[in-house]
Formats: structure tokens, sequence, C-alpha cells
């Protein structure tokens, strides 16, 4: 065998290598409603093995429509709102809660304080977080905002 083809070989094997865990353990998609059943199913039974009970704000889920076409574009979960009566820190901490954004192609989640959605520069719809200051390289009291920007549906960071 020559040479070009052993090196060829030991490339394509360490790509697979590299590649495979990704491809195994990749998010399937699911519906966004789906999704989102899910997390609250999950946020009410953590806290029912905290001992407490889940209260819902009627807040904690928004969904917003870009093209005002009727249908939702962009649905977001905001852990924020969450209030289990067995722990006030459950769910959020000085960093903040999760908050999770879901479209119907993509699923986005992360620890925020605070999040604001608006269309920027060309109505480009984005979502700004305010974060804890760690996140930037800060100690936690200085501002820290972090923003993506959705396009096609998916999240652009």
């Amino acid at each position: 065998m020559n040479k070009f083809i052993k090196v060829w070989l030991i490339s394509f094997k360490a790509s697979l290598l590299f590649f495979l865990p990704t491809i195994s353990f990749a998010e399937q998609l699911i519906s966004v409603q789906d999704r989102l059943d899910g997390l609250l199913a999950e946020a009410h039974e953590s806290c029912e093995d905290d001992g407490g009970v889940l209260e819902l704000s009627g807040d904690e889920v928004a969904k917003y429509d870009f093209d005002n076409d009727g249908s939702t574009d962009l649905t977001i979960l905001n852990e924020h709102e969450y209030k289990c009566s067995s722990s006030a820190s459950l769910f959020q901490g000085t960093a903040g809660a999760v908050i999770h954004l879901m479209t119907d192609v993509d699923y986005s989640y992360g620890y925020a304080r605070h999040y604001e959605y608006m269309k920027a520069f060309n109505d480009v719809p984005t979502v700004l977080f305010h974060l804890h200051g760690s996140s930037c390289g800060e100690v936690g009291f200085v501002p820290c905002v972090s923003a993506i920007s959705i396009y096609d549906g998916r999240f652009v960071k």
C-alpha cells in the first residue's frame, strides 16, 4: 500500500472517531410543543422530588411572531418564573435561571438573569441576555450582555 493511501486511511479513521460521538449523541428534533411540555413536566417532577409544589406564574412562556403571519416563530421558556414551594433557589440563583429558546428547527438554552426580545438593525429578530459578570470574565455584579439573532429559525451567536 502506498504512503498516500495509508495517510488517507489514518486521517479518515481519525475523522470518524471525531464525528461519531457527535452523530450518535445529536439531539433529535422534536416539536416545540412537545419540548415545552417535556420541560414543564420535568420542572414539576424536580419540584415534587424536592418535596414541593411547582407554581407557574403564567408568564413563563413567551411566543413571538416575527412576520405577523399568525404563526409562532420563537418560543421562550423562562425558568425564572418557576416557584417551587420547598426551595426558593431550585430553579434560579445569582447567575439567573435557565432560559430555553425554541423554534421549529433549533433549540438552545442557558443561564441568564433576564432576557429581552427585540428587532435590531434592519428588523433582525434578536434576543438580549443579561448575564452574571463571570460569563464575561468579570465579577458577578458587573453588567454583562450577550445577544443572539434568529435567521430562518436558527440561532446565530
